[in-house]
């Protein structure tokens, strides 16, 4: 019966309708999948094919006998196929128990094959079969062609249900075996052969002794009548298989209850015990004989008391009820009980499901009053909007966090103590957290510069968003950037981290990019003209790539800003960095006959593409439907630019971003965007110091230098400038994905952190502000302890209810994600992806052929016009394209190598690669064509294939639909990847565990909890920058860091003859001439890693660096020359990225 959902009214209830309609599509491919793979679609009692029952892989349960003997043999067997399934729950007390179980599952007998069918199988075994092969064959038997197989032909019988009571009696113990002869009397009744059919009839053993067929036995029926006469048995002596199954009742005692697993095992004899002929003289072969049982169900109903499972590995809360009622034994168990009975009834199926709820932010108070976030008001008059949000935020904390709403939830949800004092702590979070907004809203009461600055940044994002259709701040966005404007102001007033950590797709890019503006105007309000305010850094190249086009869309709006505004049209323009290394863009470019070219031609067309980060120009086109922008090196000024040929463009021409890292020194632009690596460059290169606001010079046509006298473009003879005034310094750093900041790469970037810090602390740059942004963060306290050494706060602080703040709610009756978790049997993950693959394909080809039956097989109306639009669309737009996701790039080469999975891509233009290797230049040619799919189909992307690289800032409405193979070992990465689908419409993934990993079978048992659990479920984040190996590794990064950015500039202004200290010579004349002395750098060292002389854990870090210093000084006593770097003499080798965290061996030999 058609059930479209209610017609929509208005507002959110419009956007559900169409959301329940997508919801019931995915349902619709999620059972057209599990029931293919199960061979549910397979009729019973007709005649199958052996491809038809071979691409069977859910649901089998292969025979424990035979499982046995093959053990004994050595072969592995079905060992990918359980014997048995079911589940475990739990009886409360030691009363006795009656369960009733229903079982019911399918065999598959062999059938005498027909002429057709035996022609048809041998042609499909001989394309199999190499023809070199094929000829030595025919050789052996003095050039005829060889026997061939016996056809395989099946028939599905399908058994049971059958019933069966299982009674617990009062000390029950151990394992009880139930059912079996009912199951026996089922199988007896039921397998049969079909009227009109034969069961399988073996070659004769006994003289004479039948032979294969050959090709002239095929050739009519007659011929295959007379062979089957001569060489077969006699259909009348044919026997038919034997199948058994029986229930195993375990019953083991807790201090909760008794843990009850039921189980259906499959007992079937094995095939040495199974004969084809009535005399059991001729054994079956294994390709005629079939021991599983297929699409097993467990069905089991009682009225006893029940209690629940507790799951241990779910961090507690008083949020969560942590409990499950079941669990699944090798297949998903679904739990439901009727309250009008009391019964409870337990059920296995072929894969687990777990829906998903979007989340909305909040509109409006609980009264129903519209809170007003919209640009237009916040600029119109900044404080009586702001003071208004958090008005509304205050009295909704007032009345969710009181004493008394505490206690009422208490006594509902039956909280223990130590749940009450949670509850407690996180209300005076919620309370502090209005304080501290309220903080923000008295700085801009009292701070008109600052104030003038907000506004200025809402005007920005006012810009951005008419272009992207929002004309208003989600309230978590507007509240943390109000929040912030102390530390904006001061960053000493507020010197936390600030961490905004809203779940993927919520609008954290946004907020930070708020943030981001304010300093920029801030910066020029108070009289800086120059210089690079504001650095952006990601852990993943591809996140780097991604959001620099939102930076740019931010950036150059204030830009547009600025030019108009005569309080700051003076000075450098706003800009942008794209600042990533080699890896992506050249470091520097060299004239083609440089030695240092290696044969590339600056002006070259694919120098060029290389370094394109933006397809069309933000400030005109930001739909991308224009005119795309030119590329090109510019000699003049040595750099290589992005012109928007636009006239009308406010920015037409020159475009200020800069793609090539001695490009971005040059020109300091007043943000930065790049991978955390590019931190390393602080001990690498001495144009960091322009960072630090240290340029020593400009050149009018290439721009700043860290040298007074020369110009950065080698053979430059252009007299320098003398540097303006207000040319300013990194004030704010913003990191994005903080999560990933872990391990080794979070210990290294910890101590390059603190070097960032002390060394601008010593250049005289005020403190920066920190602000960082995740969707999955546990632990986070210690996390920026270490990276930072300050301490954070996590906005917005969780609401008392799992899913709600102030700021957002979670809509129970709009669907987001729809997750499906299968674990394959008797194939693996990556064979299981591409059959879902294909499955999905089929689907997708005969839904958009006939979209009114696919709506009418997903449940909807199809005669409901508005309906079946929505259907269209989804199927045309929203769930054309295939997410595939891999953990391992081997997984990764081999799902898309699968001959089912190529079939989907009709040329290679329908197929994007994205992972860690990718070239930015492909990720931006995959997005785009996803975003506006070409006109031709063969150009359209219809499957993507990622890693890991995928999981962070590839966002597109178009991806609907995920295969994810196997189980990450993070939950946050599980949240990251699957966030990829559903941005914007439901989303379904379908979740193929591996079913030779223990990890995943141990998830699968729970999977529907796990997925709702899955944010209690994140790891801590391990990062420790107290290890001695790391402070060895970074000690001599954080002396050049020193050296480069501090030392060095002091020393050429000392005295005549001294230059460059990264020149080992001049290096040691600085410690003949005491300028650099013991003492100074070992205080330096220590103070730029971190170490406290108060503490005395650091003694020991201390004397490591005591003993670095000491041994240093001795090297360039000795080694230091001219002609050597002073960097080449240290040990260990100075990191050239974060990354590097293995100090280097030197391997020597003799050539």
């Amino acid at each position: 019966m058609a059930t479209t959902p209610a017609a929509p009214a208005n507002g959110n209830t419009a956007l559900n309708f169409e959301a329940k309609i997508r919801d019931a599509l995915l349902a619709s491919l999620e059972r057209h999948i599990l029931t293919e793979a199960a061979g549910g679609q397979l009729p019973a009692r007709v005649r199958l094919t052996d491809a038809q029952r071979r691409a069977i892989w859910l649901g089998q349960l292969s025979s424990e006998p035979q499982l046995t003997v093959d053990r004994v043999r050595g072969l592995s067997g079905d060992r990918l196929v359980p014997a048995a399934q079911g589940f475990s729950f739990r009886l409360a007390g030691s009363a006795p128990a009656e369960i009733d179980v229903e079982v019911s599952f399918a065999v598959y007998i062999a059938l005498h094959a027909s002429q057709a069918e035996q022609r048809a199988f041998t042609h499909a075994v001989t394309d199999d079969v190499d023809p070199s092969a094929a000829a030595k064959a025919a050789a052996q038997v003095g050039g005829k062609t060889p026997g061939r197989q016996l056809a395989a032909v099946w028939m599905k019988v399908p058994v049971g249900p059958v019933s069966v009571r299982v009674e617990v009696h009062d000390g029950a113990r151990g394992s009880t075996r139930f059912g079996a002869q009912a199951v026996e009397d089922a199988i007896r009744a039921a397998v049969r052969p079909a009227a009109g059919s034969e069961p399988f009839r073996p070659r004769r053993t006994a003289s004479p002794v039948g032979s294969l067929p050959r090709d002239a036995d095929m050739a009519d029926d007659p011929a295959w009548a007379s062979y089957c006469a001569s060489n077969l048995i006699a259909a009348a002596d044919a026997a038919l298989p034997q199948f058994a199954a029986a229930l195993d009742v375990d019953v083991l005692a807790t201090e909760a209850g008794r843990d009850v697993l039921i189980t259906l095992v499959n007992t079937t004899p094995p095939e040495d015990a199974q004969f084809a002929d009535q005399a059991r003289m001729i054994p079956f072969d294994r390709k005629h004989l079939d021991t599983r049982l297929y699409e097993a169900r467990v069905t089991a109903r009682t009225d006893a008391a029940l209690a629940p499972y507790t799951l241990e590995q779910v961090a507690n809360s008083h949020r969560y009820d942590r409990t499950v009622p079941a669990f699944g034994q090798a297949a998903p168990v679904v739990a439901g009980i009727d309250p009008a009975t009391g019964v409870t009834t337990f059920e296995s199926g072929y894969g687990a499901t777990a829906l998903t709820q979007r989340p909305h932010p909040r509109t409006t108070s609980d009264g129903g009053k519209t809170i007003d976030a919209r640009f237009d008001a916040v600029i119109a008059d900044p404080v009586v909007a702001v003071t208004a949000i958090v008005d509304a935020h205050a009295a909704w904390v007032v009345e969710h966090w009181s004493d008394a709403a505490l206690t009422a939830r208490a006594t509902a949800r039956g909280w223990s103590d130590e749940a009450i004092a949670e509850a407690k702590r996180d209300a005076d979070t919620a309370r502090d957290e209005v304080e501290w907004i309220r903080a923000g809203v008295r700085t801009i009461e009292r701070d008109e510069v600052l104030r003038e600055a907000f506004v200025l940044a809402n005007r920005a994002m006012q810009m951005v968003g008419a272009s992207k259709g929002y004309d208003s701040w989600r309230l978590f966005q507007i509240a943390w950037m109000v929040g912030c404007l102390p530390a904006v102001a001061d960053p000493e007033a507020d010197p936390s981290v600030q961490i905004e950590t809203v779940q993927t797709g919520g609008g954290k890019s946004e907020a930070y990019l708020g943030v981001m503006l304010i300093h920029l105007f801030h910066a020029r309000l108070t009289g800086e003209t120059a210089g690079v305010n504001v650095w952006a850094r990601f852990p993943l190249r591809l996140l780097s790539t991604q959001q620099t086009a939102r930076f740019a869309e931010a950036v150059f709006a204030a830009e547009v800003l600025r030019r108009n505004d005569p309080r700051i049209s003076g000075g450098d323009p706003f800009g942008v960095g794209f600042f990533v290394g080699s890896t992506n863009t050249p470091n520097r470019i060299y004239a083609a006959n440089s030695q240092y070219s290696n044969g590339v031609d600056p002006h070259s067309p694919k120098l060029a593409e290389r370094c394109r980060v933006l397809e069309h120009c933000p400030a005109c086109d930001p739909s991308g439907s224009g005119r795309k922008v030119l590329v090109q090196f510019d000699e003049a000024s040595w750099t290589m630019r992005h012109i928007c040929q636009n006239p009308a463009c406010p920015l037409s021409g020159v475009l200020p971003i800069w793609v090539v890292d001695d490009d971005i020194y040059r020109n300091a632009p007043s943000v930065l965007v790049g991978t955390v690596d590019r931190l390393a460059q602080i001990a690498q290169n001495k144009a960091f110091q322009i960072i630090f606001g240290q340029a020593q010079s400009r050149c009018p046509r290439h721009g700043y230098t860290p040298d007074p006298t020369y110009c950065a473009v080698f053979g430059c003879k252009a007299p320098q400038v003398p540097m303006p005034p207000g040319f300013g310094s990194l004030r704010c750093e913003i990191a994005d994905e903080l999560h990933l900041l872990e391990e080794s790469l979070g210990a290294l970037d910890g101590m390059y952190e603190t070097l960032l810090q002390r060394i601008g602390t010593r250049l005289g740059n005020r403190p920066l502000h920190i602000v960082a942004a995740t969707a999955t963060l546990e632990g986070y306290e210690n996390q920026v302890l270490h990276l930072y050494q300050r301490s954070a706060r996590r906005f917005p602080a969780p609401g008392p209810d799992a899913g709600e703040t102030f700021f957002s709610y979670t809509d129970p009756e709009d669907p987001l994600r729809r997750y499906v978790g299968v674990r394959p049997r008797g194939i693996t993950m990556v064979t299981a992806a591409a059959e879902v693959t294909r499955m999905y394909a089929a689907w997708l080809e005969r839904s958009i052929a006939n979209p009114a039956s696919a709506a009418a097989d997903a449940g909807l109306n199809h005669a409901d016009p508005h309906a079946l639009s929505v259907v269209e669309k989804a199927l045309r737009d929203d769930y054309a394209v295939l997410l595939g996701y891999c953990l391992r790039n081997e997984d990764l080469s081999s799902y898309t190598r699968d001959d089912r999975v190529r079939s989907l891509v009709e040329t290679s233009d329908n197929l994007a690669i994205i992972s860690g290797s990718a070239e930015p230049a492909a990720v931006r040619e995959a997005v785009r064509r996803l975003g506006a799919p070409p006109e031709d189909p063969s150009r359209r992307i219809r499957l993507i294939a990622a890693t890991r690289a995928i999981g962070h800032g590839f966002d597109s409405p178009r991806l609907g639909v995920m295969v994810l193979m196997g189980t990450p070992t993070q939950a946050a990465e599980v949240i990251q990847a699957t966030a990829r689908v559903g941005r914007t419409h439901p989303g379904l993934i379908v979740h193929v565990f591996n079913p030779s990993r223990d990890r995943d079978a141990s998830v699968f048992r729970y999977y529907t909890a796990w997925i709702t659990y899955l944010d209690r479920l994140v790891h801590k984040v391990p990062v420790n920058r107290e290890s001695l190996p790391v402070l060895r590794r970074v000690l001599s990064g954080a002396l050049m860091a020193w050296t480069l950015q501090v030392y060095e500039v002091a020393w050429t202004k000392s005295g005549k003859g001294r230059y460059a200290l990264s020149k080992s010579d001049q290096f040691r004349k600085a410690l003949d001439t005491a300028f650099l002395d013991r003492t100074r750098l070992i205080e330096d060292l220590s103070a730029g890693l971190g170490l406290n002389p108060a503490n005395p854990y650091h003694d020991m870090h201390r004397t490591e660096v005591v003993r670095y210093v000491d041994a240093m000084m001795s090297v360039v006593s000795v080694s230091g020359e001219s002609n050597t770097r002073t960097a080449d003499l240290l040990d260990p080798s100075v990191p050239r990225s974060l990354r590097d965290i293995e100090a280097p061996i030197t391997i020597h030999g003799n050539v």
